[in-house]
């Protein structure tokens, strides 16, 4: 596990917006190593824009972690790093003496949507449609309900399973993967209706000759 740490020369944490360092640490057999330290110039930012772009340029640093530590992270730095996807752990003391519990709190969030994963049951959303083996659901409803999750892991385990000849989407965008994986699946998919915000798709087995 990788964790970002805002840190001053002390290597206690410290806030975003004072002059110090961002490292990140990894476990290594019981021990955390530095893999990367570079300035923290998110500091030096002045107005909403620069923050904004500061961050980002951090983020990109940051390269596959989503995990950052810090003393403070106010305002729009934090909307910033939580837009991206960052876990973010607020707290002041030594960097050392606080690794281990981050990673002990963040494995026990990876285990809580993994059993939230494991307890959804598309089955409960599925409404019949008119004829034998058509259904429709509502993909908004669902994410509403399971924040968590997302559309590939909600569709996917039913799709490989296949029963069903005609499947209504009800969703407020069509989601970039049904390019990609819906033929690879075995399926297509056409708009039935679109309305701003919300459209209802069609999925259907791919006709063989």
């Amino acid at each position: 596990m990788k964790i970002a740490v805002v840190e001053n020369n002390n290597q206690k944490t410290s806030s975003i917006f004072e002059p110090g360092f961002v490292t990140i640490y990894e476990e290594d057999c019981g021990e955390w190593k530095v893999l990367n330290r570079f300035e923290n110039k998110v500091c030096n930012a002045k107005g909403i824009a620069a923050v904004r772009t500061a961050v980002a340029d951090t983020i990109k640093q940051l390269g596959d972690v989503k995990i950052v530590l810090a003393s403070e992270i106010p305002g729009i730095a934090f909307g910033s790093f939580q837009a991206a996807g960052f876990e973010i752990f607020l707290v002041e003391n030594s960097v050392l003496d606080v690794l281990d519990s981050v990673k002990k709190e963040m494995l026990e969030v990876i285990e809580e949507q993994k059993e939230k994963l494991r307890e959804f049951d598309i089955m409960q959303f599925l409404e019949p449609g008119m004829n034998k083996g058509e259904f429709f659901l509502n993909m908004e409803e669902i994410l509403l309900k399971n924040p968590d999750l997302t559309t590939k892991k909600i569709l996917i385990p039913y799709l490989k399973n296949g029963e069903f000849n005609r499947l209504d989407v009800i969703c407020s965008h069509i989601p970039k993967w049904f390019n990609t994986d819906l033929g690879v699946l075995g399926f297509e998919y056409e708009t039935e209706n679109e309305l701003p915000n919300r459209k209802t798709v069609r999925i259907v087995h791919v006709q063989t000759l």
